[in-house]
Order: C-alpha cells, then sequence, then structure tokens
C-alpha cells in the first residue's frame, strides 16, 4: 500500500511561475505524465521540513505554503531531466529552502497555522516549597483543556494532594 504525496500546489501556479511553452517544453514525455511528479516531488520537500510542527491538513490551507511548493515544482520541473533551472527560478528555490529551513529550526512561522500540540507554548511556574522539607515545587499551566474552562493552576506534586500539606491534615481545630 504506497500512502499518496501530500501535493500543495496546482499546475495552474506552476505555469504562472515558468508560463505554459515552458512548461510543455519541459513536460512532452511519452507516455504523458503529469508534471513528471514535480508537484508530489514539492509536497515532500515541504513536508520534510514541515510536517514535525504543522499538521498538513492546515499546511494545505495555507497561500504561503502553496506558493514554495510552486516554487519548488517549478525547479524541480527544470532540472528533472538534467538541464539547470534558470536564475530566476534558482533565486525562488533557494529562498523557499531557506525560509523552510528556519521554519524547521523554529526560528520562524508560518503565519495563520496553528503549531501541533506538543509544540504548543505552556507556562510553567517553579516555587520553593518549606513542608515538610524543603524542596522546588514546578506548576504547569497548560491553559484551557479541551472542555473549554481555564486550567491554571495543576498540582504536579504528591504532597499538596495527598502529603502532609493536604488540608485534612492541616486541620488543627481540635
Amino acid at each position: 500500500m504506497t500512502i499518496p504525496a501530500n501535493i500543495y500546489c496546482d499546475p495552474n501556479s506552476i505555469y504562472d511561475i515558468m508560463s505554459t511553452p515552458g512548461v510543455n517544453l519541459r513536460v512532452d514525455d511519452v507516455p504523458p505524465t503529469t508534471l513528471g511528479g514535480a508537484a508530489a516531488k514539492a509536497g515532500n520537500q515541504i513536508d520534510k521540513y514541515c510536517w514535525q510542527r504543522y499538521d498538513p491538513i492546515y499546511l494545505a490551507q495555507s497561500d504561503l505554503v502553496k506558493d514554495w511548493a510552486a516554487t519548488i515544482a517549478a525547479y524541480y520541473l527544470c532540472c528533472r531531466r538534467g538541464n539547470g533551472a534558470p536564475k530566476g527560478i534558482a533565486a525562488l528555490y533557494e529562498t523557499a529552502i531557506a525560509d523552510l529551513i528556519e521554519i524547521k529550526k523554529g526560528i520562524s512561522a508560518i503565519p495563520s497555522i496553528p503549531l501541533r500540540r506538543g509544540y504548543a507554548p505552556v507556562m510553567s511556574v517553579m516555587r520553593a516549597h518549606q513542608r515538610p522539607f524543603n524542596r522546588a515545587v514546578v506548576e504547569t499551566s497548560l491553559g484551557a483543556d479541551l472542555g473549554g474552562k481555564p486550567n491554571y493552576h495543576r498540582f504536579t506534586d504528591p504532597w499538596e494532594l495527598l502529603g502532609i500539606n493536604s488540608s485534612s491534615i492541616l486541620d488543627f481545630s481540635f
């Protein structure tokens, strides 16, 4: 079973970059192929850099990702028979790959696309606690849970819930 590649661009966007005669001169195969598989190769390249941080469903909706995919597909289409790409397409390709490397390293982000849940920022607060002995306690705040209620405090210290710091043990009203 083969898994189809994520194709983020349509042939019209490749025609916009290279012009119709430029594409037709590069895809005169017998038997004819769909742009020589360049769109699928471009989708694989986008996934290589962005899949870890972003869901492919959201990547397919981004205009910026579609532009990168069209540029990479045009470059692959130019180079697929051993020919060099024109300087303009090579410059666009280098810019797209540089942007994708920044995305992968986390230096920049794709606008209007949410990160995967594992990469979403969380906040933790470390505080000193002195009962029953001196130690540091980390409280994590995960914002809103899936239910929609704010979940600002999550006790991760077992002494807070079950130990001698619990309210039943600290109740000295006897």
